[in-house]
Parts: C-alpha cells; structure tokens; sequence
C-alpha cells in the first residue's frame, strides 16, 4: 500500500520535468514519471530511487487510457499531478505550417485537457490533491514566429484558471505555473537572446517551494514578469509596434 505522497509529473524525461522528478524525489515524494522516450525514463529511474517511470504518448488516446488503467490499479490515487509536457515550434507567416499548429496544440493543450479528465478522478482519491498546469510567460507578449507555441499557452492558461473555477467546490487545488525562460533541449534550440534564464534545477525548485506554499499562480522570474507586464500597460498600437521592432531585429540578428 502506497503511503509517501504520490506525485505525477508529464513530460519527465528531460528538461524541467526531469528536474522536477528529482526535486520531488528527493524530497520525500513517490514520484511517477511520464514521458514518450523509455531509454531516457529508464536512465532517470536507474538515477534515483523513489521514482517509477511508464512510457506513454499523451496524444495517443489508446496509450493514456491504458495508463491510466494501470495508474488505478498500481496507486490508487495521486496527490499531485504536473501536468508539463510541452513543444515549441516556430512558424512563418508568410506560409503557416498547420502542421505545426496542429502537433503544438495536440500536447500544449489536448493533452492537458485529456490528461486532466483521465486523472481528475485518481486526484480525488486523495486528502489534498494539487493539479498543477505548466503553461508559459510567452503569451503575455506577441514575439516573433510564435503564433502556434504563445497561442497554446495562451489557451492553457485560461483553462487552467476557468478550471480552477469550476473544481472550486472539490478538495482539488489547481495551480498555474508560468515560467520565462528556463534552460532545456527545447530553448536550447532557439537562436535568439534569452533574457533572465535559469536552470532547470533552479526552476524546478521554484515551483517545487510554490506548490508546497499553496500558490494558485507562479510566475517566474520576477525581473522578465515585470518587464512583461509593465509592456502590457503600454498603449496597444505602441506595444505592437515595439514588438514588430523586436521582431525585425531578431530576423537581422540572424542573417548572416
């Protein structure tokens, strides 16, 4: 019979979410780690113990319903549940990729609609269940090529707060998360400055502190949350201006 707090974490196997298995790990927690690439899965529970690992593709409704299956019958419920995985592509607009459009809301937000349904009953087994939504700081500013990444975070955040709304009268506590840059195989791959970049390991513990303090919204870092939110004060024909700039530059910037 499980008795350590049994947290749930998607998208485990690099990046943020494998910092914050280890995080949670570490910290006492059973933790149960997600994600579709078994070998990597494979090398983090072989890294520390209190981890299980099952391998699943989130946008393959076969593979989360027998995930699922096996969630029940192995755990019989979670306590917390960080729903993270996510992609980035960029896009042009002189010819949008709808494929593009397609496979970035098929994880950043069916998935986590998907997920969420097939896991809120497991959270309700629970004496304190947390869902915690991992969205982005990248829809609060119109930048470059971002049309399909800073759309779907834009579309998760607002269902995680409409969520939160409507579970308002369940045990379940939901709460967003919303970081800036954070270094992963994912920004590794973008060519443009990152401004206030932290580690996964920093971040993760950023949220690892919010979640266990209760907090319904974490945006992080303070400095870019700022930057961001004070442009959004800005009169909206001098903000979209502004970023039509940054985005210029950025196009110079890459030419060789």
């Amino acid at each position: 019979m499980q008795t350590k707090s049994v947290c749930l974490i998607t998208g485990a196997s690099s990046g943020l979410g494998r910092a914050l298995a280890l995080h949670f790990a570490r910290n006492g927690w059973h933790v149960i780690a997600l994600a579709r690439s078994q070998s990597l899965l494979e090398q983090l529970r072989l890294e520390q113990t209190g981890i299980d690992t099952l391998p699943v593709d989130l946008t393959d409704a076969t593979q989360l319903a027998a995930v699922t299956v096996e969630l029940s019958a192995r755990y019989g419920r979670l306590d917390q549940v960080i729903l993270n995985a996510g992609t980035c592509e960029y896009v042009e607009a002189e010819d949008l990729n709808l494929g593009a459009f397609e496979r970035t809301f098929a994880l950043n937000v069916l998935a986590v609609v998907a997920c969420t349904k097939a896991w809120l009953p497991l959270l309700l087994q629970s004496s304190a269940p947390r869902l915690a939504v991992v969205s982005s700081l990248a829809h609060l500013f119109p930048f470059g090529r971002a049309e399909a990444y800073g759309a779907s975070k834009a579309a998760i955040s607002y269902f995680t707060d409409s969520l939160r709304v409507d579970l308002a009268d369940t045990a379940v506590r939901v709460s967003l998360i919303e970081p800036g840059f954070v270094d992963t195989p994912l920004t590794q791959k973008n060519d443009f400055p990152m401004p206030f970049l932290l580690s996964s390991t920093e971040a993760a513990s950023r949220i690892y502190r919010a979640l266990a303090a209760g907090k319904l919204r974490l945006q992080f870092p303070l400095r870019l949350t700022i930057s961001l939110k004070i442009l959004n004060l800005v009169p909206y024909n001098m903000r979209q201006q502004l970023a039509v700039r940054m985005a210029r530059q950025s196009k110079q910037d890459d030419k060789p």
